[in-house]
């Protein structure tokens, strides 16, 4: 059976607090950030169930991932570093590290063999990870993909606010329109994987992550 996928955006970093902070570079996460944080981590239920942490090779996504899902990571000891879940844009604030700069500020606790060995140049910003709202649906069902064939019960991914849209699907891959609210800082949803769907791996939300959301139309224009 597929695993469960509880989807989080990263917390608010320094890019979100900022005025244009899209030229901040791979942004760290503000103080508030890492309140966000221990708030998913006193409020998120399944901290005992969870097998495997992912998150973006963004720095704000790792330090996430790091703080709000402590519990699993002082057991298990490691987050995946995944390229295909970095955000759906080519702005500075959203261009990846050096896998360098990363182990610098995270040292043993990332994976990132999948930067190095699968992805070497998932931070040139081209091709699957060009700002294409077709490619970045295609790398969206690719990572969906490898979620599913996990062999873990619980995954957690850190990813980012556009490109979860992506991942759910709530978005115009022709033009890249949202088509519902944008996910808060540190929104975590979770998901199972609809088995009919085949090399799609398309998700579905659980019940009880819908009861514990605001409504995904809220606060959007008609």
């Amino acid at each position: 059976m597929p695993p469960i996928l509880h989807l989080v955006r990263h917390a608010e970093g320094y890019h979100n607090a900022a005025w244009h902070g899209e030229g901040i570079h791979d942004p760290f996460l503000t103080e508030h950030g890492q309140k966000q944080c221990e708030k998913l981590r006193q409020e998120f239920p399944d901290h005992d169930k969870i097998e495997l942490l992912m998150a973006s090779p963004m720095k704000r996504c790792i330090q996430t991932c790091r703080e709000s899902f402590k519990p699993a990571v002082d057991r298990l000891g490691k987050i995946l570093l995944s390229p295909l879940a970095q955000e759906a844009s080519t702005e500075h604030m959203d261009t990846g590290s050096s896998e360098e700069s990363i182990k610098e500020a995270f040292g043993d606790l990332v994976d990132t063999h999948r930067l190095t060995d699968v992805f070497p140049y998932w931070n040139y910003n081209v091709g699957r990870f060009s700002d294409d709202p077709g490619m970045q649906a295609d790398r969206a069902r690719q990572l969906r993909c490898f979620i599913m064939g996990r062999p873990e019960k619980h995954v957690v991914l850190v990813a980012h606010g556009s490109f979860n849209h992506c991942l759910t699907e709530n978005f115009d891959e022709t033009d890249g329109t949202q088509t519902t609210r944008m996910w808060a800082n540190a929104e975590c949803r979770s998901y199972r994987f609809d088995e009919s769907s085949g090399d799609q791996a398309r998700i579905v939300e659980l019940e009880e992550s819908i009861k514990r959301r605001p409504e995904l139309n809220e606060g959007m224009k008609n």
